[in-house]
Parts: C-alpha cells; sequence; structure tokens
C-alpha cells in the first residue's frame, strides 16, 4: 500500500513540473510604479536643411591715434576773438591752431597737441629759435623773434621744413592778419598802424594816431589812443573807407575787445576791476561784473559766449554776462594768456598748461616744462 502510494506521489510531481514549463514568460517591467509610460511619437516628415546663418559684419576698430600727433576734431569753428594784443603777445604761453594741430610754443620749444586732450605734447624737431605771439595763415607759422643786439622785435615765418625766414626788416611788436593782408605796430609803446603783404611787400601807414596794440572784427581796426583829444579815446579805423575817427571818448581801458557791434573792456580803479559792455552805435553800457578784486583780468568770445579769466579761475557767461559760470580752477593764479579754439580754452599758471572743455566737463594738466 505505501508503495503504491509513493507512486502516485511521483507520479503528480512530474506532471506538476511539465505545466509549470509550457507556461509562457512575462517579463517584469523595469518602470517604477509612479511613472506612466509615454506612447511614442509618430514619426514626422524630415526637416528641409535650414539656411545657414548670415555671419555678422566685420567691424573694424578705429585705428588708437599716436599720442600727441593725431589731428585735433574740434566740436565748432575755431572763431575766438580774444585780447592777444593785452594777453598774449611777448608774455607766457604761446598758442596757434592751423586747422589741424594746436600749436604750442614757449621760447625755443614747439610741439603739437593733438585729438586725445590728455597726451602730452610732442615736440616739433627742427626749430631752435624763441618766438612770441604765434600766428598761423595759409600754411605758414608767423611769430616774433626778439633781437637782442637791437632791443627790437622781427616778424618770421616758418614752413616747418626750412630755416625760418624774416619777414620784413622793419620792427613788430603787435600784428594780425585781415582780409589778407598784415596789420602791424612798429613802436612798442604808441605808434602809427601800418599794413603790408603776408611776404613783406606794400608796407604803408594806415592810421594817423597812435596806437599800442589794436583789435579787428573783419571791418575795422580798433584801438586805444592817447592823441585822441584831451583824454583817451576809443579810435576805428574803417577798412573800406581808410576813415579814421574816435568812437568812444573817453575812454581809459587797454584792456578791450570788438565783437558784434560792442566793446568789451575793463576798468581798474586801482581798489576793484569791473568789465562792462558798450554798444557802438549808442554807447549804451551794461555792467557785466562789477567790484572784481582779482588783478589779472583777460577777455575772449568764442561761439557766442564771453570767457573771462580771473585770478585762479576761467568763468563763462552769455555776451550780456548774464548766466556766469566758473568751468575751470586753478591751484595757483593764472597768467594773462587765455586761448579757445573750438571747444578748448588753453591757460596757463607759469608752472602747468591747462587744457580744459569748455563745458567745463574736463580738463588736461601737463608741465610747463615740456615747453622748455
Amino acid at each position: 500500500m505505501k508503495k503504491l502510494v509513493s507512486l502516485f506521489f511521483v507520479i503528480f510531481l512530474v506532471f506538476a513540473l511539465l505545466l509549470t514549463s509550457c507556461s509562457p514568460v512575462v517579463e517584469q517591467s523595469t518602470e517604477s510604479p509612479s511613472q506612466s509610460v509615454t506612447p511614442s511619437k509618430t514619426n514626422e516628415p524630415a526637416q528641409t536643411t535650414a539656411p545657414e546663418p548670415t555671419s555678422a559684419p566685420t567691424v573694424t576698430p578705429a585705428p588708437t591715434p599716436e599720442p600727441g600727433q593725431a589731428q585735433v576734431v574740434l566740436s565748432n569753428s575755431s572763431d575766438s576773438t580774444g585780447n592777444t594784443h593785452y594777453a598774449s603777445s611777448h608774455y607766457g604761453l604761446h598758442l596757434t591752431y592751423t586747422g589741424e594741430y594746436v600749436t604750442l610754443m614757449n621760447y625755443v620749444t614747439m610741439l603739437q597737441h593733438g585729438e586725445d586732450i590728455y597726451s602730452v605734447p610732442e615736440v616739433i624737431e627742427g626749430f631752435e629759435l624763441p618766438a612770441e605771439d604765434i600766428q598761423f595763415n595759409n600754411g605758414l607759422l608767423y611769430f616774433l623773434n626778439y633781437d637782442w643786439d637791437n632791443g627790437v622785435y622781427y616778424l618770421y615765418t616758418y614752413d616747418f621744413e626750412n630755416e625760418p625766414t624774416k619777414v620784413s626788416d622793419s620792427t613788430v611788436y603787435h600784428y594780425e592778419f585781415i582780409n589778407g593782408l598784415i596789420y602791424f605796430t612798429k613802436e612798442f609803446v604808441q605808434g602809427p598802424i601800418y599794413s603790408m603783404n603776408p611776404d613783406g611787400s606794400g608796407e604803408k601807414q594806415v592810421s594817423i594816431m597812435r596806437a599800442h596794440s589794436f583789435v579787428s572784427d573783419g571791418q575795422a581796426l580798433y584801438f586805444y589812443a592817447t592823441d585822441a583829444g584831451t583824454a583817451p579815446g576809443l579810435v576805428k579805423y574803417n577798412l573800406g573807407t581808410n576813415e579814421e575817427s574816435t568812437i568812444v571818448f573817453p575812454f581809459y581801458s587797454h584792456n578791450y575787445l570788438v565783437h558784434s557791434g560792442y566793446v568789451y573792456y575793463v576798468l581798474d580803479t586801482g581798489i576793484y576791476r569791473s568789465i562792462h559792455r558798450m554798444s557802438l552805435s549808442n554807447q549804451s553800457v551794461t555792467d557785466i561784473w562789477i567790484e572784481m578784486t582779482d588783478y589779472t583780468i583777460t577777455l575772449n568770445v568764442s561761439d557766442g559766449m564771453l570767457y573771462m579769466l580771473a585770478g585762479d579761475s576761467v568763468y563763462k557767461s552769455s555776451l550780456d554776462g548774464s548766466g556766469r559760470v566758473k568751468i575751470f580752477q586753478a591751484d595757483d593764479f593764472l597768467q594773462s594768456s587765455l586761448y579757445i579754439y573750438g571747444d578748448r580754452a588753453y591757460c596757463t599758471d607759469g608752472m602747468f598748461v591747462y587744457c580744459t572743455l569748455t563745458d567745463g566737463s574736463e580738463v588736461s594738466v601737463f608741465s610747463y616744462n615740456v615747453l622748455q
């Protein structure tokens, strides 16, 4: 009986194993229970080839200007009308604008100041004469040179290549280029005004009354004359008619300029100085600045604005004196030279040269030694 039961058990076990081996195998998913299976997308038609992006244009940076030598591009015309007869001739810093560069001169060193106002002016080689009151005209540099043997000044010209040459054997103490001619004075104190061609030819006397110096508005010469009558007066010499007449009498100022029908002038009472503007048509006077204690005062008109150097500062105002603002202040008292070329104003205290933008936004300083 036991054998029968054992046999039956073996048969049952074999049959069970046969059933298990015939069942399909179910693979277990490897996805986490929390993950959902996203059905695959239907294949889309292949995209057409996208055009290649256009290359950005190549930008070539502007060349960096060589310090001191790049051409000066001014923001307005160089229309400065300064009292150079009082402020610049024979004193301190001497400058001129060539249309490309601001040229500086002190004694025997000539330099160019370039586009970058912060660059140190660079020396122009080959020039060794002491030069004062430099002016640029028709591609040539004109300047005064003091003759120590004779104690007088002569006018020279320089083409930047050859040796400077004397324009005339006449002495020259103050000169201006007006309408293609040179107008000048021969006497250091007072004397008539003369004219000559830029090459020194055609010299002739033009005024009868004596002048130390003069200013011009392009139509006439204006000068302070002690022989205008019983007192000094402001004399006008008309360049078109050759007529000479006293237009302001009395007139007690050596420090003045004429611009657009007005004379701007400085009066000195011995204690105070004051700046005024007088109409040449009716002699009405506007007080621009009164009771100034600064001794050194220089006036300049440029681009429709009045500039005033006083003491250690430079100021700018409208032509009637309104809206006066300080655009620059030095650490020491300034000398009388004030040059304005476009958007630049140059001045010096004898130790440093200052170049400031006329809006007062920037100023550069370089040692006066670079001019020695």
